[in-house]
């Protein structure tokens, strides 16, 4: 039965590595918690089985803009169309349309924070859920600490919904990982299914210059390599610098507006343009399969990153390249942003002090002049509505700077590291290592494919296309 809803609805003949073995534990009732390597095919895993239910929700919780369009966009082009979403770019009109449908919907998209609105848990508490989905769930332990917090919380939402059966999907996961999404999710006795990390058909490549020297070797590495092609960088600012610069290249990031984004990332998909400079607003999930190379200008803060966004490359199963662009002193940014992420010692006393003479967080707000969007403000004020006193918070946050800080010198040591590239990475993840050719830098045998570039003139005028792709279709669902 599942083969024949395999090929009548996703029209494959086989599932691949894991699929069917997930997607059976699923269809059993238990709470799953299942790691496949990217381009693994997970969507499946949780798409398939509500053509097996009785009627009812299959809820999924995305962590990116890009990747719930991108499955939105996936799921209609395959003729379904009981799907929607509820994200930042809908209106109040469009979330209470799909409230109203949630009842004849087979799949919902959302993120944490949309689930955590009071409205929207109500209306999914009065429909039948055969599925709670977390997509890249990896989050719960990478993000759900800091700055999104309402990761840390979809396990007692889901018990609020129902307590419905639980399947948790990441591509990396170390066995601390794995341990965070069991407890943050609070999957009961789950059926944990693992398959390997490693990507044989990536090549890992590490190439160290000065920092004044980077943007030349960038230029020479564009010149050998295959496209199309991401560009990994950490700022915003970067991103749009790096961009200006290459033949055919466009930039992504979260400062975007909403309707740039999703051109961008159509003309990426459907090979208008051949290079996207991005920062990690872009990646997790999307599906192009045809990526040949992933460039990281600037490391990433964990090897787990890193793995999530060269996973980008070759998920056609075909010959790709993942290279690294590191110069001394590169981690100072990361060290930099790391310490943003926290509220100083002195946003913490004052605002316990507000706190104790009973002023509202509205008037701290104004009074010390604390941006309320600024995660590191916002993380303190969920601490302090969660009860957590000063000596608790700052405990914590010692706590977590080590963490932190410990993957970050794992990610140096991946870069400075002397033997196999990839067995690095696999004894991070608990994993033996694997001998292959077209391995790694350190290990030789790389092969390296004449670069194919679009010409300027295949670019299109982006108001044009903004009136005949956005605008066309700016109040579907």
């Amino acid at each position: 039965m599942m083969e024949k809803v395999l090929r009548r609805f996703f029209r494959y003949d086989h599932f691949r590595t894991g699929q069917q073995e997930i997607i059976e534990s699923v269809l059993s009732g238990q709470d799953t918690l299942a790691i496949l390597p990217t381009g693994g095919g997970k969507s499946i895993c949780y798409q398939l089985p509500s053509y097996l239910q009785p009627e009812g929700l299959t809820l999924i919780l995305s962590p990116l803009l890009s990747l719930i369009e991108d499955q939105v966009m996936q799921i209609k082009q395959r003729g379904e169309r009981s799907v929607a979403k509820l994200t930042s770019l809908e209106t109040r009109e469009q979330k209470e349309q799909v409230l109203h449908q949630l009842p004849r919907l087979r799949y919902l998209y959302l993120s944490p924070e949309q689930l955590a609105v009071p409205q929207v848990k109500q209306r999914l508490a009065d429909v039948k859920i055969n599925l709670f989905v977390v997509d890249e769930a990896h989050c719960i332990s990478q993000w759900g600490h800091e700055f999104r917090t309402d990761y840390a919380k979809l396990g007692h939402v889901r018990r609020q919904l129902g307590n419905p059966p639980c399947l948790a999907l990441t591509a990396t996961a170390t066995k601390r990982v794995e341990q965070d999404i069991v407890e943050g999710l609070l999957l009961q006795q789950p059926n944990r299914i693992r398959h390997s990390v490693n990507r044989p058909e990536i090549q890992l490549i590490v190439d160290q210059a000065e920092q004044d020297d980077k943007d030349r070797l960038l230029e020479a590495w564009l010149k050998k390599v295959e496209r199309p092609c991401v560009i990994y960088t950490t700022t915003r600012r970067e991103a749009e610098r790096i961009a200006q610069q290459i033949t055919n290249a466009a930039y992504y990031h979260a400062g975007l507006e909403a309707e740039d984004r999703q051109l961008i990332q159509q003309q990426f998909l459907y090979d208008e343009i051949d290079c996207l400079v991005c920062t990690s607003a872009f990646g997790m999930g999307v599906n192009k399969g045809n990526v040949r190379t992933v460039i990281h200008y600037t490391m990433p803060a964990t090897i787990e990153a890193y793995m999530q966004e060269i996973g980008r490359a070759g998920r056609d199963g075909k010959p790709s390249t993942a290279i690294l662009l590191y110069a001394p002193g590169d981690q100072r940014l990361q060290h930099f942003l790391l310490e943003k992420q926290y509220a100083p010692s002195l946003w913490i006393d004052q605002v316990v002090e507000g706190r104790r003479r009973h002023e509202s967080f509205e008037t701290m707000e104004h009074r010390l002049g604390l941006d309320p969007d600024d995660p590191a403000y916002r993380l303190l004020k969920v601490q302090l509505m969660d009860g957590k006193s000063r000596s608790d918070i700052i405990d914590w946050q010692e706590a977590r700077k080590k963490i932190r800080l410990r993957e970050l010198m794992q990610m140096i040591n991946y870069i400075q590291n002397t033997l196999c590239r990839r067995a690095f990475i696999l004894h991070h993840f608990d994993e033996t290592a694997v001998v292959q050719d077209r391995c790694c830098d350190l290990c030789g045998n790389l092969t390296e494919d004449k670069p194919i570039i679009q010409t300027e003139d295949d670019q299109l005028n982006w108001k044009r296309r903004l009136e005949e792709v956005f605008f066309s279709s700016r109040h579907s669902v």
